[in-house]
């Protein structure tokens, strides 16, 4: 068997037929990352009859000099549990790019080696894909720890509904009260474009790990073979300003109810209730004087936006935002109730995006988590992040410089600085023989 380069069309045709199809390994997410800084290679495995046993993409970027790694996002397309065929792949892709002056080459295969859900109560059962883990630490193959939550360049728990078993009804009752209420708002789905890429920018811009560059690129590589959603959550202020009227007419009615009350039984309890309704009627009056204001200015407000990947039969929420000002509004619950029902009867599986593997409050993303939790998701945990390692000593002082970890934290300023500091450390004595926290 040996390493061959493939055309485009050859990859994807291989690739859309692999079990581990996913989005990333596709040739359009490679022409994106070409945007990004990377160059990419479409890596093939034949057999001695030319047949196809593995294949991927491997973005590379250069570290300093003629040093060079790469990535395989979400792994390399290949039958993991043909040990024979994947020794000899990883064996032939090491010198094929140690030969090229790669220092190592990072893959992070979608394996699923455990999974939980609510009535697991959030409790990992792992399955036999455990033991790959040892298999590939066998290859002198390194696996990267995940010291933090997040650590890794894509999400090691990923939380997703299967579309097929899905029903709103079935949803905890505080979602599905939100969400009646949401509708009854008058928020609406809508389809955006290109020119909409910098509205769904400016609701997630503080919190953004990239620039609006990176999603408008995203949007257009995608949307040329209709492979990608732009959605919005929008308020028709006239629906919304007849809700907050209505509700102001029936605490209305109640206040003057609670009145006639007092009047004949002045009771603390009584006298408690009508102190509530007189509260609340005031609520419903500044409600419905924002409303007004609102109006003037605009018929409608956009709440939320979020880009949809579709790829073969998964949808992916690659990312989401919501407008600050309306957060009491829960537009984000009519976000995802939305994308659900509109997506549920074309495709199997939702991919809500990455939460952590710390499933109480004691964990910083504890909202996010509790969040994905609430839609009767079911949460994988993927096999983990690994390195290839071509050159043993280099590879040692780039961890020795924290070059590995900042470059791949998702800080590009960080980064910058890792490599200006691998490079002053060239040609420095440095113990190369010195383990990593890092890695396992």
């Amino acid at each position: 068997m040996q390493i061959v380069e493939l055309t485009y069309s050859q990859f994807d045709d291989y690739a859309k037929l692999h079990p581990l199809s996913n989005y990333y390994q596709t040739s359009k997410y490679a022409l994106f990352m070409s945007s990004q800084g990377f160059e990419y290679d479409y890596i093939g495995y034949i057999d001695e009859a030319s047949k196809i046993v593995a294949a991927t993409v491997v973005l590379k970027k250069k570290i300093t000099g003629n040093s060079y790694y790469g990535y395989a996002p979400r792994g390399f397309l290949i039958d993991y549990y043909n040990l024979n065929i994947l020794t000899s792949f990883i064996e032939d892709i090491k010198k094929h790019y140690k030969k090229l002056n790669f220092i190592f080459i990072k893959f992070d295969p979608e394996i699923i080696i455990g999974e939980t859900d609510k009535q697991r109560k959030f409790s990992i059962s792992f399955n036999g894909n455990v033991r790959l883990i040892d298999d590939l630490k066998n290859m002198k193959i390194k696996k990267r720890k995940e010291l933090q939550e997040f650590d890794f360049v894509l999400p090691k728990y990923n939380a997703y509904i299967n579309l097929k078993q899905y029903d709103a009804n079935r949803l905890c009752r505080q979602v599905r009260k939100k969400i009646r209420k949401t509708i009854k708002y008058g928020m609406r789905l809508t389809i955006g474009g290109n020119k909409d890429v910098e509205k769904l920018y400016s609701f997630m811009k503080d919190t953004a790990i990239h620039p609006l560059s990176y999603y408008r690129d995203f949007y257009n590589t995608f949307s040329k073979d209709n492979s990608v959603d732009l959605v919005f959550v929008e308020l028709d202020m006239q629906d919304y300003l007849t809700y907050c009227k209505n509700q102001y007419e029936q605490e209305f009615q109640k206040n003057d109810r609670w009145n006639e009350l007092i009047t004949r039984e002045p009771t603390r309890s009584n006298l408690n209730h009508k102190m509530n309704s007189d509260k609340k009627l005031q609520a419903f009056k500044d409600k419905v004087i924002n409303a007004t204001n609102m109006l003037r200015k605009n018929k409608q407000v956009t709440l939320a936006g979020a880009i949809i990947v579709k790829h073969l039969n998964r949808i992916s929420i690659m990312v989401s935002g919501i407008n600050k000002e309306f957060t009491k509004l829960n537009p984000n619950h009519f976000l995802h109730y939305a994308i659900l029902e509109r997506y549920k009867n074309y495709f199997s599986y939702c991919d809500l995006g990455g939460v952590t593997g710390i499933f109480d409050n004691t964990s910083k993303y504890f909202g996010l988590n509790d969040f994905k939790k609430n839609w009767n998701t079911t949460i994988y945990e993927f096999i983990g992040e690994f390195d290839i390692v071509c050159h043993e000593y280099t590879f040692r002082r780039l961890i020795k410089t924290s070059f590995i970890e900042k470059e791949f934290n998702k800080h590009p300023i960080e980064s910058y600085e890792a490599v200006k500091t691998f490079k002053k450390e060239t040609d420095k004595d440095i113990d190369a023989d010195e383990e990593s926290p890092n890695y396992e």
